[in-house]
């Protein structure tokens, strides 16, 4: 089946889908029809105003009635009673795309009371601008032609990887949230370029190339750490570093506990 025969739909009508559906208008990708439910009913028309076919539906239950396949953009506390309501519409005839962390397939089959070609995907924000890693894991229900299929729906997104599903929650820890862990860094760096006298083209320009040009040097150059931190004769916030990245470790392992549990 061609996308121009399939029907999508979505439940949840917030960022991710936003995302997905303004990456798909970029490059084109098209459907018969995708149909939405959100119950903040202003989300959805604004969604409807701003891409050609979508349309808003009345419940959860229309959207996976009449799509070939259902994205669940919604978050883990909804679960219950979002599935609740869905599963005497499915079939496994159809394809359930999960968006969301810490419910795993075995959840997501006991609450439907039955197994069905599920994919789980744990996006992330960079794909707004086709640069996401979008981590993904598949029940054994799903065949090679839906695999395929799923695969070009997320590729415009950015790199699409295959991984465990155990690590998923992980992979949300790190690659989901990890923007957050550093973007205030980034602008705040930005910020202080203005102050040093460049303007601001030169700033963007100047701290784009530096973030990017640490990351690859910190782990594709095979230099290990101690010979990167060799390359600069000085560390300005040395006296700091310990209290930085205690702050950071807490953060994040609270935050890994609270996915995976």
């Amino acid at each position: 089946m061609k996308n121009e025969e399939r029907t999508i739909g979505f439940i949840g009508a917030g960022r991710i889908t936003r995302i997905i559906l303004t990456v798909w208008k970029q490059h084109n990708v098209s459907f018969k029809s995708i149909v939405v439910f959100d119950p903040q009913t202003e989300t959805v028309k604004n969604l409807e105003s701003d891409f050609t076919g979508v349309k808003a539906v009345a419940s959860s239950s229309v959207v996976a009635s009449q799509a070939d396949i259902v994205f669940l953009a919604i978050h883990p506390p909804v679960f219950v009673e979002v599935l609740s309501e869905i599963k005497d519409a499915l079939t496994d005839q159809k394809f359930l795309v999960s968006l969301a962390p810490k419910i795993n397939n075995e959840k997501i089959f006991r609450l439907l009371g039955f197994a069905m070609p599920l994919a789980r995907v744990i996006p992330n924000a960079p794909s707004a601008i086709g640069k996401g890693y979008n981590v993904y894991a598949l029940s054994q229900q799903v065949n090679d032609e839906q695999r395929a299929m799923l695969g070009g729906l997320f590729e415009p997104l950015g790199q699409w990887k295959h991984v465990e599903e155990n690590k998923l929650e992980a992979y949300a820890t790190i690659t989901g949230m990890g923007p957050t862990y550093l973007w205030f860094l980034f602008q705040e760096i930005h910020d202080q370029a203005l102050k040093c006298g460049l303007e601001p083209q030169e700033a963007r320009e100047a701290t784009n190339a530096m973030i990017k040009g640490a990351a690859d040097t910190l782990f594709t150059s095979n230099m290990d750490f101690e010979k990167v931190l060799d390359l600069i004769p000085a560390y300005p916030f040395k006296p700091q570093e310990e209290t930085i990245k205690k702050i950071y470790a807490q953060g994040i392992t609270g935050l890994y506990s609270k996915l995976s549990n």
